[in-house]
């Protein structure tokens, strides 16, 4: 079903508030299920979590739909399938990523949001946007907060351990660079999802994108699991199942919030979840971050500010209405 004439209008200021907000709280949620999922590969493989996480992500998109009355159906199928293709390929490197124990929770967060920078350095080949210097230095500043956070003292010190408690403690070495590359890989395949779910908002609802998106990466999931079949403990499924409604309520939210408002700029929100990690996973997890990792978080921030409120000079016509076209 088509979306109302009033969630088609061009975002006013009110909807531009609305856009953040729901981002804000699809942020903070995903950190939460951050979290969740790391407990709950403690027994279980990352795939065996990723599926639950997707089912009950469909489950709660079903669920909402039925309550507001909305239908599932796709109208633009194709833009819905490009959705769920990429946004699953970022789920599988994101959830290996976070079952690593050889990056903090908060380094790896810090990894997977980079999404903003590489919108930045797609745009000029996805919607014919020419880059301003402004936007060249704050990629910079981003690839300097990656380097920080993986400090090469960690990336080559071959088989040392980390000073942290055996239970939480990260393991040096390659094995480190490998996770952080993962990670990236998924902030990559994460802005082009985010680009295909800009288009797929201007005739989707959210449930519905939601709703087929969680389908497609639950079956993916699935087969991957089937080649790591181990049961969770009773804790862990309880944190698997967790993972899943945060997820799922994050995900309506933020699929919402780009339909609202320009995605460059709703992003800007996402970087909550880079410091709401961090504290987590302190607090709950034991893993304090050290300076480097510190600062360099607060580099990709930075840089992914000024992409976010950068001067973009669009070619022959504006990003959103290039992106329509596609």
């Amino acid at each position: 079903m088509p979306l109302s004439e009033p969630e088609k209008a061009a975002p006013n200021a009110s909807s531009a508030t609305a856009a953040l907000l729901l981002m804000a709280a699809s942020a903070v949620l995903f950190a939460t299920m951050n979290v969740f999922a790391r407990l709950a590969t403690e027994s279980t493989s990352w795939a065996s979590v990723a599926a639950v996480r997707a089912v009950v992500g469909a489950l709660v998109a079903f669920g909402v739909a039925r309550l507001r009355k909305t239908s599932l159906a796709a109208v633009d199928k194709w833009a819905i399938f490009w959705r769920s293709v990429f946004g699953t390929g970022a789920m599988l490197a994101t959830f290996y990523a976070l079952s690593s124990r050889t990056l903090s929770l908060g380094d790896t967060v810090t990894l997977l949001n980079l999404t903003p920078v590489f919108l930045a350095v797609l745009a000029p080949i996805v919607l014919r946007e020419r880059t301003s210097p402004s936007i060249a230095f704050a990629i910079a500043l981003a690839l300097v907060g990656v380097i920080l956070v993986l400090h090469p003292a960690r990336l080559f010190s071959f088989g040392r351990e980390a000073s942290a408690p055996a239970s939480n403690a990260m393991v040096a070495g390659p094995s480190a660079l490998v996770t952080g590359g993962v990670a990236v890989l998924a902030a990559v395949l994460t802005s082009i999802a985010m680009m295909m779910l800009r288009r797929a908002g201007k005739t989707e609802s959210a449930e519905a994108i939601a709703f087929h998106f969680s389908l497609f990466a639950a079956a993916t999931h699935a087969v991957v699991a089937v080649f790591d079949p181990r049961l969770p403990t009773a804790r862990d499924a309880a944190f698997m199942v967790a993972a899943g409604l945060c997820a799922g309520f994050a995900q309506i939210a933020m699929t919402r919030a780009y339909a609202l408002q320009n995605a460059a700029r709703v992003s800007a929100m996402s970087y909550l979840s880079v410091v709401a990690s961090a504290l987590l996973g302190a607090g709950l997890l034991g893993e304090t971050p050290k300076a480097s990792a510190i600062a360099g978080m607060a580099f990709v921030i930075v840089g992914g500010l000024i992409v976010t409120f950068g001067p973009v000079r669009p070619v022959g016509a504006t990003p959103r209405s290039r992106l329509l076209q596609r």
